[in-house]
């Protein structure tokens, strides 16, 4: 049976399973689903102090209560208390407990994000975070680029970019600037951003209406043409929560200086994929809702 044939009869048979049956399926995947990202945890991270480890053994006890939560939706391994860990070829990473931090330093999530880094950077070369988070790839890129090189992370929630400060100075990546702004279209505007407390990595400028969001705090924007006004970007990546098209607006000067853009897009929006091919980058699929731009130096 061929992948077409198989995904229409995997169609079919939703479409005649009764809604509840559905969610309860769809439910027992998530609770599977966070068992496994524990275990991918446990086997990345390492506490650094024993109270760290202690904290990490008693979370993974208590992980098959905890994943009980919210079954419905997106989970990330859930963390009784802080937490700091160290992760090896990364650096050294604050953990918050009761947020998805942790699904955040899980290298095997996003494969290709990983391989996207190994491949593009080199020694002495630029890389640019836009949405940074708690400085996961950016810290790797820090190692990739080296002493010579330099990494600019973009975070603008300031509890996010707190931690992502702690774990730049924890790791001891002097080569890694932290930014604390939103990326938009113009510099110096307050604009509301909003997040689930549970869900920090899905904090957002553009969907600040959505449920469920009871965290909301005011944010400063600035252009990614004035935070990086002159030299080369070997590579950046951008994961923003739906505001990627505002910042690329206020990055017309950078693309230019841009080898290649790993970013995020639900598709449903050709905005993007437009201006970038207009601005002479090939584009295609990477993986889940991840493209990657690359400049087409044949043009």
């Amino acid at each position: 049976m061929s992948a077409g044939s198989l995904a229409l009869l995997r169609q079919q048979m939703a479409r005649r399973t009764p809604g509840a049956v559905r969610k309860l399926v769809r439910m027992g995947e998530h609770f599977a689903r966070r068992q496994r990202d524990w275990a991918l945890l446990l086997k990345a991270a390492s506490g650094v102090s024993g109270s760290d480890r202690r904290t990490l053994a008693t979370s993974a006890l208590a992980a098959p209560l905890t994943a009980l939560r919210a079954l419905d939706g997106f989970g990330s391994p859930v963390l009784l208390r802080d937490v700091q860990v160290r992760v090896d070829k990364v650096g050294v990473f604050q953990l918050r407990g009761g947020t998805d931090d942790p699904i955040h330093i899980l290298r095997w999530r996003e494969p290709h994000m990983w391989a996207a880094l190994e491949e593009r950077l080199r020694p002495g070369d630029r890389f640019v975070d836009a949405g940074a988070n708690i400085g996961f790839y950016a810290l790797r890129a820090s190692q990739l680029v080296g002493p010579g090189g330099s990494v600019v992370a973009i975070e603008m929630m300031p509890g996010t970019a707190e931690s992502l400060r702690a774990n730049v100075a924890a790791t001891g990546a002097d080569n890694v600037t932290v930014v604390e702004k939103a990326l938009a279209a113009a510099d110096g505007e307050m604009l509301e951003a909003s997040a689930d407390p549970s869900k920090l990595g899905q904090a957002s400028i553009a969907t600040a209406s959505e449920g469920g969001r009871s965290l909301r705090l005011t944010v400063e924007t600035a252009r990614l043409d004035t935070l990086i006004p002159e030299g080369r970007v070997a590579l950046m990546k951008m994961d923003l929560e739906g505001a990627e098209f505002g910042a690329l607006r206020g990055a017309t000067g950078l693309l230019d200086r841009v080898d290649a853009l790993i970013y995020e897009s639900n598709g449903d929006d050709p905005r993007i994929e437009q201006m970038l091919r207009g601005r002479g980058f090939t584009v295609r699929h990477l993986a889940a809702h991840d493209y990657i731009a690359v400049q087409d130096t044949s043009r």
